[in-house]
């Protein structure tokens, strides 16, 4: 699964400030007077020796735990174990660290064996709650995303046999008539199952294979529609290896196709486009089709609320679905996504397109 730190890093930030300033709070109204009899003045410093401790708790259980795991979730013994570890780096870091910005001495020994332990106690017992808190988080976020695309295999498994038995019809018909445009569509549904075979078995994709996959799909539908259908795929060369979640586009482009391009009497254009701004992949998928006043696009948006949902479970708040008109007539759809290059080589995927790809 990956993990998406840049949801998880602000309320693991907004936690630690808020479980800081409890603990500032419950030492001032329970604890010794350290520091003088006003109140205001011990919270204050108390406020920021536990954030120093805090932070440096929180530190030395998030960073080895990006290195350590990286995109993967740690089980929960071994981040118990890096919690553990964490509470005695975090209590006398972050005491010499407060030390140092108030001006005070630092000898923690001062205090004597027992209130160490105790306070080395509370700081390890605040690092577990945290640390089980947002571990059961991410635990959720992985449910997430397994019923999203369990609803995608739900949704694939209703959507390709309809596909794949007006397909065959058109084949059984074009046999007879038309061998030549027969051959042709058997050639692109067999590029396009190989893509989708290889789509559904894991868990990324790349650009490449998203495009491969769809132009099959349009080629196929493009027999079928004849001049009523044309489109442009466009894949800059530079983001043919950038990661994206498997058949992301297609629940989009089929929309396109059922509820604005194929009810329309002269059809008309589609097109798929990616591209990048600064560190986030942009993708369009537009038509001019009939747009939001058709009784037609009753249906467009189940697809688009599906795709929110795979992207909210891969990216969290770092991806986003825009819908709108087209400036032409039609819808115009934009995802945006960070931007991600897919690090193996070797990509072999069948008819991958480079470039542009136009059909008209």
């Amino acid at each position: 699964m990956r993990v998406c730190f840049q949801s998880y890093v602000p309320r693991a930030i907004l936690g630690t400030i808020v479980l800081c300033t409890l603990i500032a709070v419950a030492l001032t109204a329970f604890g010794h007077e350290h520091f003088g009899n006003n109140p205001v003045y011990n919270f204050g410093i108390n406020l920021v020796y536990s954030l120093c401790i805090g932070f440096i708790t929180y530190a030395a259980i998030d960073l080895p735990r990006r290195r350590l795991w990286r995109r993967s979730k740690a089980s929960l013994v071994p981040m118990v174990g890096l919690a553990l570890f964490a509470a005695p780096v975090g209590w006398f870091g972050g005491n010499f660290i407060a030390s140092l910005l108030l001006g005070l001495p630092w000898n923690p020994g001062a205090m004597g064996p027992n209130a160490m332990l105790g306070f080395l106690a509370l700081t390890a017992g605040a690092g577990l709650s945290g640390t089980f808190y947002f571990w059961t988080r991410e635990q959720l976020a992985d449910n997430e995303r397994v019923a999203a695309e369990a609803r995608l295999k739900l949704l694939q498994a209703q959507i390709e046999p309809h596909f794949l038995f007006n397909t065959l019809a058109n084949l059984q018909a074009l046999i007879g008539s038309d061998p030549a445009r027969a051959q042709a569509m058997l050639g692109h549904l067999d590029a396009y199952l190989r893509a989708t075979l290889a789509s559904t078995r894991k868990d990324h994709g790349t650009l490449a294979e998203e495009f491969a996959l769809l132009r099959g799909y349009l080629e196929i539908l493009a027999i079928r529609m004849g001049p009523r259908l044309s489109y442009t795929l466009d894949l800059p060369h530079a983001l043919t290896a950038a990661r994206v979640p498997p058949m992301l586009l297609q629940p989009l482009v089929e929309n396109a196709i059922k509820h604005g391009l194929e009810p329309k009497i002269n059809g008309g254009k589609l097109r798929v486009a990616a591209s990048a701004e600064g560190k986030q992949l942009v993708l369009v998928v537009e038509d001019d089709g009939l747009g939001f006043g058709a009784a037609s696009t009753s249906g467009t948006g189940v697809g688009l609320e599906h795709v929110k949902e795979r992207l909210a479970a891969v990216y969290g708040e770092a991806a986003k679905a825009e819908i709108g008109e087209n400036a032409g007539g039609g819808v115009r759809i934009v995802l945006r996504m960070p931007l991600e290059s897919e690090t193996k080589r070797g990509d072999t995927s069948p008819r991958a397109p480079l470039g542009q790809a136009a059909r008209k």
